[in-house]
């Protein structure tokens, strides 16, 4: 299945005129280790831009003032103790987990402690996945939660290797059979990207994406992704309407920023940046 243009507005989380930031919603974002901030950044700032009421990013102390120049609507903490994490979880409508934490230990302890909470949808990405691939509790943890709450995944072709146990020329042969099969086994929604993103649910639908281009392999792209997915998922999307309309989305993103900087100077942050009117488009 395809999405087409004309149903992207239907799809968008709906807006009230009696609102406030609450009611859309407050995520929750688990990204980069010392020195990485600008996946926290870039992830942060996606959400926000997709219609997000209010973000926390749980990051490296040494990330906050990068991360608040970026984003000084975010909230930040830097406190990975279990009574910090629990008081955040119970803030939050929804976790963003993953981008740029790294695989040692102490970022090992923040998934588990995301996989063996209950009652909050999760979106599990780059590093996230990484830790996963290498460790069977967490694989199993990872159903675990999945069977109660749900789970999006979203990793690129070599993530996507180490997780299934394939080559990246295999899966290149099999996008849809994979993304489908890793789908239903661990019952979540995931999105295979690469030029044409595959998106499956637990029972097996399909959408093939059709937006973007490739000044979009670059890096932080998978990141921005992330952000909007999440965006959409804590705005009460389902799972599998999340990730399929967040990669068009954030694919149309990138077209728009193609057309202002050319495919070979457009850089993450470009798409970021270009989801206020990209979402304008949609609405006109």
């Amino acid at each position: 299945m395809i999405l087409k243009a004309e149903e992207i507005k239907g799809l968008l989380p709906k807006r009230t005129a009696d609102s406030n930031k609450g009611t859309y919603g407050k995520l929750l974002v688990i990204a980069g280790r010392k020195e990485c901030a600008g996946c926290a950044i870039l992830s942060a700032l996606a959400a926000l831009r997709s219609g997000l009421g209010m973000v926390k990013v749980i990051s490296a102390k040494s990330n906050f003032t990068a991360l608040m120049n970026a984003v000084p609507e975010a909230l930040f903490s830097s406190k990975t103790d279990e009574a910090a994490l629990e008081a955040d979880v119970a803030w939050a409508d929804a976790i963003l987990m993953g981008p740029g934490i790294g695989t040692g230990k102490k970022a090992e302890k923040l998934l588990s402690f995301v996989l063996d909470t209950r009652g909050i949808p999760v979106v599990i990405d780059a590093d996230g996945i990484n830790l996963l691939s290498q460790n069977d509790y967490l694989r199993e943890a990872l159903k675990t939660k999945a069977a109660a709450d749900t789970v999006i995944m979203t990793p690129h072709l070599m993530e996507m290797s180490r997780f299934a146990g394939l080559s990246v020329s295999d899966i290149k042969k099999s996008m849809t059979e994979t993304a489908v099969s890793i789908a239903k086994t661990y019952s979540i929604t995931v999105s295979l990207k690469d030029a044409r993103t595959i998106t499956a649910s637990s029972y097996g639908d399909v959408i093939i994406n059709t937006t973007g281009n490739n000044g979009m392999s670059t890096a932080g792209s998978g990141d921005v992704l992330a952000g909007v997915i999440a965006s959409f998922l804590t705005q009460s999307l389902s799972g599998f309407v999340a990730a399929s309309l967040g990669v068009y989305v954030h694919g149309m993103a990138g077209d728009i920023a193609a057309e202002r900087y050319g495919v070979r100077g457009m850089k993450a942050m470009d798409i970021a940046e270009a989801l206020p009117e990209l979402f304008l488009r949609i609405e006109r």
